[in-house]
This record gives C-alpha cells, sequence and structure tokens, in this order.
C-alpha cells in the first residue's frame, strides 16, 4: 500500500450512469476513504463518444486514474469496439488492461440501479418492458429514462439502500457474456479499502503497455 492520495474521474456513457454513479461516490464509506478523491463524473452523452472523452480527460493530467463506466447493451458489438479500441490505441493491442478500466453492466445499467429497490435480472434492453419492473419497485410509471424520470429514481437511492444493492448483486455474475452480469462489485470493494494495491498494479501494467 502506498501513502499517496489517488486522483480518480470515472466516464459514464451517458445520463443514467453519471448522476448514479455520482450518488453511490458521496456515499460514505467511499467519500470518507482517505486513500480515494473522485472529480464529478463526466457524462460522455453515448457510448460512442467514451473514447474521446476518455483520451481528452487523461492527457489533461489532472487524474491518476480514468475509469468507464457504461452499460454493454447484450454484449452489442458497438461495446465490443469500444473495447477494441481502447485496447489497440491505448494498450499496445493488451486487451485484459481493459477489463481493469471498464465498470459495465449487462444488458442496462437499470440492472444496478433497481438493485437499490429488490432481486432482479433484467434480461432486455427495451425501456418499455423493463419499465414494468420500475414501476413495481419505485412507483415511477412509463419509464422511459426521461429527465425528470432519472431524478426521481436516483433520488430513491440512497445510503439506507447501498448494502441490499450489494447483497442483490452477488449472486449475479461478472463475466459479461451472461445476462445478467456486472463488475461493480469489485470496483465498489476497491473504493471502499485502504488497500490501493490495485490501481498501482494496473498502472504498471498501463506504463509497460505504453
Amino acid at each position: 500500500m502506498s501513502n499517496r492520495k489517488w486522483n480518480i474521474l470515472i466516464v459514464c456513457e451517458g445520463y443514467e450512469e453519471k448522476p448514479y454513479m455520482d450518488k453511490i461516490l458521496n456515499f460514505p464509506c467511499i467519500k470518507n476513504n482517505e486513500k480515494y478523491c473522485f472529480s464529478e463524473c463526466v457524462n460522455a452523452k453515448g457510448n460512442g463518444s467514451i473514447f474521446a472523452r476518455y483520451q481528452d480527460k487523461l492527457q489533461s493530467g489532472r487524474y491518476d486514474l480514468v475509469l468507464v463506466f457504461c452499460d454493454t447493451d447484450k454484449g452489442s458489438q458497438q461495446f465490443l469496439e469500444i473495447k477494441k479500441k481502447f485496447a489497440d490505441e491505448l494498450f499496445g493491442g493488451d486487451k485484459k488492461l481493459t477489463d481493469g478500466l471498464f465498470i459495465f453492466c449487462n444488458p442496462v445499467t437499470l440492472q444496478i440501479v433497481l438493485s437499490h429497490f429488490g432481486k432482479v435480472e433484467l434480461k432486455n434492453v427495451s425501456k418499455k418492458k423493463n419499465g414494468k419492473i420500475v414501476e413495481k419497485l419505485t412507483g415511477i410509471k412509463n419509464y422511459d429514462a426521461k429527465d425528470e424520470q432519472i431524478n426521481e429514481i436516483i433520488g430513491l437511492v440512497t445510503y439506507k439502500t447501498y448494502d441490499r444493492m450489494k447483497e442483490n448483486l452477488k449472486n449475479i455474475s461478472e463475466d459479461l457474456n451472461q445476462l445478467p452480469s456486472t463488475n461493480l462489485l469489485k470496483f465498489l470493494r476497491y473504493f471502499e479499502s485502504d488497500d490501493d494495491s490495485w490501481i498501482s498494479n494496473l498502472l504498471k501494467k498501463i506504463n509497460k503497455a505504453n
């Protein structure tokens, strides 16, 4: 473990991911961790812009590490192409390095958000189909990710529901080829712990690849 404090930024895919991650990072178990300083997340406004926003923030020199938070849209070709672009243009073709940078959820981020309120296993990217589950667990009707709906559902996410979310995700696969799946819990363990060896090891691999 090091004695330094790491500056970390997370580039989020869109309008649902950014407010959710900003909320989580401000919970005491993470915010009060003296090992890390998380800046306000960046909204890439679509997965097609993730790489450009990531590269821009990385080259600013303000952060020790820049991570990505996005959904996989059921392992879509576009998501795989984004990871390949990261590997080819930043890490000398080392695809495994991208696994240390991407916080993902398959099929959609709602899988994580709704886990604050109950056990869910989403199999679909359709907001209309998932909307029935949203209404059942939160009371929000006809959910289609309008700004006011996003604000309402994120408002229901609290520190009291945080442990419930983690418990509900325990049996969800970390294999992005599975439905549903997410590696969020792995990163949350990092963020809550005072053992920062994960970031030191990751940065060594990144520097070696460059």
